[in-house]
Parts: structure tokens; sequence; C-alpha cells
């Protein structure tokens, strides 16, 4: 297997922006992982693993080594001492899975019906929405190495928090996942799949239907960052093509013409003018990926210091 070179990356992300990769590989089975891993192994090489992109934000300089898109989507309900439990590759699209099980009178996943991202994703940051979160319904994760080796892990040994896992950190050229397993109970159709219209409902009315990479910022204790955005006077505040929600102050919209540098100047103007009003540093959800340089990383991560006190 020969990675493609210099692929760009924007379509694999759903805010549409970023450069290239170095190199690709689009992983349509658990061997085509394995196979990856240890090529980039083979040549020295880090490696990235992506599922559904919907909480990066790649440097339009692109990504040094090889990037892995986890595309392997088969899903099946089997049954576990009785109970009905979802096992999905890792490619597996999070929201379509939710809708259909759904429809299909399988009740637990509902809060995950309008979650962007893969199933993998959602193990790798414990995605939620609407009062539930993957570590409350994962059963296990199965991952892969460069060697082709696999190891089931439990829930409880993947340090759960909130948006985060140990895998996480992990995930970052040694392993992959490749298979996931969630816990699932029988519904009704009526029961689960008006619960996931609810659900769509309120999102519809509270969140923007353009292009996003989702919540941008992790609310602070007590309080919600898209609230404070709001305060500062931030709705529809543009840089270049992109621009903070109308709809909600924590989403950054792609109207079709952004840039990753346009984003990041928002998430910047916002995280300062919230800081200057509240002396809350707004921690970002989304993750920087590629060829950010190291005081763009540090500038988004830290406190600014205030000449004013």
């Amino acid at each position: 297997m020969t990675p493609e070179q210099r692929v760009p990356l924007a379509p694999y992300t759903s805010l549409r922006v970023g450069g290239p990769a170095d190199w690709f590989v689009l992983a349509r089975s658990g061997q085509d992982l394995v196979d990856g891993l240890r090529w980039a192994r083979d040549h020295d090489l880090p490696v990235r693993i992506i599922g559904g992109g919907s909480n990066l934000l790649i440097a339009e300089a692109g990504v040094a080594g090889l990037v892995i898109k986890a595309s392997a989507a088969r899903v099946e309900v089997e049954e576990l001492r009785g109970e009905p439990v979802l096992v999905a590759e890792a490619g597996a699209n999070l929201a379509n899975v939710a809708r259909r099980l759904a429809k299909q009178g399988f009740g637990g996943l509902e809060w995950a019906a309008n979650v962007p991202g893969t199933v993998g994703g959602a193990a790798v940051n414990n995605a939620g929405a609407f009062g539930g979160e993957t570590a409350a319904c994962l059963l296990s994760v199965t991952i892969v190495d460069a060697d082709g080796a696999r190891l089931k892990l439990g829930a409880d040994e993947l340090g759960y928090a909130y948006r985060s896992s140990v895998l996480k950190w992990r995930e970052r050229g040694d392993i992959a996942v490749e298979r996931v397993e969630m816990r699932l109970h029988r519904s009704s159709v009526e029961q689960a799949d008006g619960l996931v219209k609810q659900n769509n409902a309120q999102r519809m009315r509270s969140q923007p239907r353009s292009l996003s990479a989702g919540s941008v910022f992790a609310n602070p204790e007590g309080d919600f960052s898209g609230r404070l955005i709001e305060a500062a006077g931030l709705k529809q505040t543009r840089v270049g093509g992109a621009e903070i929600s109308e709809q909600h102050a924590n989403f950054i919209v792609n109207p079709g013409n952004a840039t990753a540098r346009d984003v990041y100047a928002l998430m910047r103007l916002a995280q300062d003018a919230v800081y200057e009003r509240t002396r809350v540093w707004l921690r970002p959800e989304i993750e920087l990926l590629g060829r950010w340089t190291p005081e763009e990383r540090a500038a988004l991560a830290g406190k600014p210091v205030l000449s004013h006190g």
C-alpha cells in the first residue's frame, strides 16, 4: 500500500477548511489501518487518524507525515447476555447510526442523532449531547497497532473525562480505533424516534445549519461560553470568510469561503474579548492539527497578560 501525496483535507472536515496532508490513506478496513500505521513507522513519519473531522482546525500549511481517514463503516446489532449491543466499525457515521437504530426500536443513542463525526471519533473524544455521552454507553473499543495486534479495552480503562479519554492522547501514531461496542436497550420506534425528533427540533432552534466544527469552546464552570461571547457583543462578527454565528455564539460558521486562519482569528478574538470583560479564559474544544506554530498553539491555550492589569 502506497499512500497518496498532497491530498487536500478540507473535504474531510466539517468546517471544510485547511490544507493538505503530506501523505494520506483512506482506510476502508481494519487491515488498511494496520497497513497505514506500519507504513508510517517504516518511513519514520508521524501519523494521525481522523474520523469525521468535526472538531479539527487544520492548518492551511497542511499536516506533516501521514493522515489516515478511518472510513470502514459496517454496523451490526448483536446480543450480549440477552441485551442488544451495537458493534460498529470506527468510520461509521454516529448520527446516521443513532437515527437508524431509533427507527428500529433501539434506544440508548438518541442523544447522538445530531452529533457530527464517526463512532470511532466519539469513542476517542467522549462525544456527548442532550445529557448523554459516549462514556455512559460504551462497552469496549478494539484498537490495532502497526504490527496488527488487537486489544479490546473496556470503558473503565479509557480514562474518560469531559470530551476526552486516554485514547485522545495516545492516538497519535502508535494505535488506531478499529471497532466500538455500545450498550443499547429495547425501546419502541415511537419512543426512540420521538426522542430523536425532539432533540433534532431543539438543535435546529438553537444551533446553526451552516458549516461548522460544533462547539468552539468548552463551557466554563457555572456558565456558558456562548452566553459570554454574546455578552461581549460578538455575534455575527466576521474575520475574512468566517463568522461567529448569529444563532449561537459558541459556533463559528463557514458560509462558503472561510480559511483556517479566519477561524483561528475569530477564536482568539472571542477569547480576548471575553477575558477583557470577565477574566474567564475560554478553553477550546476544537483541536489544532497540522503546521500551526508553537506561538499560535500557545496563544490559544494560555491566558494573556493584560497591560492594564
